[in-house]
């Protein structure tokens, strides 16, 4: 194990930022959280920007130090997956590790019937999460419900998908897809409904996430022991993404302090890709933060909700690590 004294030396300063890790499929994203808690010291926040199913493998991002702050925020940017389907029967874990529960003759589905219902699944849609899963009902998380035989189907909800797309040929009942799509989107689920408007059923046979906004899991670790040592990116990073505003040093100083600023005294606004249905994102030279926007008697106001400092070095390496 790494000793909690090796992520102490660089000034008493606790780690704050963005690591990037390749999670292996058969691992919880729990484990990678807890890996992560052990390997900076058990005084270190450390948490998720999304977990990734045990079956599924690819990019996961863990957040550090303040930039535990950044959960939400992260959450919302685009995910882009490539899935391995499976024609020809259904599970009720809607993947490869559940009981099939329907079979279906993949014989006469080609990859042109298949390219001609892909489109319909673009866009915003009711999705309904498979029972299989975290989602709570009545307390008490569905998955754990199904298997002791109480679960039942989960409302449908909303979910954007920006585009699905086949990206391998189909061969011996199996095909590829590309999947970007928004936050709360279950891929599994996806996977269902396609064969279901194939009419033969279909679940994943193979799971993983390539990326997260900007960040790429090409650009992730994949050893434990590496954790320590590994780049963290900063969280200026993830404001990249989003319409944000570049404050000028006085609204910076009133946003750090917690206070209200009119907008038209806040800064200069910068078009991003991701918008926040009630807020922005502020960034100054010493923070990057998420404000909500409210109407005062001054016009526009934009009220901090979470402010993450940038003083900590996010290029941090722990002295006198050696790995677990």
């Amino acid at each position: 194990m790494f000793s909690p004294k090796c992520v102490r030396n660089w000034k008493n300063v606790m780690p704050n930022g963005l690591l990037l890790v390749d999670k292996p499929e058969g691992m919880r994203s729990t484990d990678c959280v807890a890996r992560a808690r052990r390997a900076f010291g058990r005084d270190t926040r450390v948490g998720h920007a999304g977990t990734l199913d045990s079956t599924a493998s690819g990019l996961l991002i863990l957040l550090l130090g303040s930039a535990t702050r950044l959960s939400d925020y992260v959450m919302q940017l685009p995910k882009r997956y490539r899935a391995v389907l499976r024609l020809g029967s259904e599970t009720d874990t809607c993947d490869y590790s559940g009981q099939v529960v329907f079979c279906g003759d993949a014989e006469g589905v080609d990859e042109a019937a298949i390219d001609r219902i892909l489109p319909s699944f673009w866009g915003v849609r009711m999705q309904r999460p498979p029972e299989i899963s975290a989602l709570k009902r009545n307390g008490a998380p569905s998955h754990r419900l199904a298997r002791s035989g109480l679960g039942a189907p989960l409302d449908e909800r909303p979910v954007i998908m920006e585009s699905v797309r086949r990206c391998s040929a189909l061969e011996n009942g199996h095909m590829a897809i590309e999947v970007v799509c928004g936050k709360g989107t279950y891929i599994r689920s996806l996977v269902r409904d396609i064969g279901t408007r194939l009419g033969c059923g279909a679940h994943v046979a193979s799971l993983r996430r390539l990326a997260i906004g900007g960040f790429r899991v090409e650009d992730a670790v994949s050893d434990p022991s590496a954790f320590v040592s590994a780049r963290l990116h900063s969280p200026r990073a993830v404001g990249t993404a989003f319409q944000r505003i570049l404050l000028t040093d006085a609204a910076e100083a009133r946003i750090r302090n917690g206070l209200s600023v009119p907008l038209r005294e806040a800064g200069r606004y910068v078009p991003g890709a991701v918008g926040l249905r009630s807020g922005l994102c502020v960034e100054g030279k010493g923070m990057i933060g998420f404000v909500d926007r409210q109407l005062g008697e001054r016009g526009v106001l934009l009220k901090p909700r979470a402010n993450i400092p940038l003083e900590d070095r996010t290029d941090w390496i722990a002295e006198g690590a050696t790995g677990p």
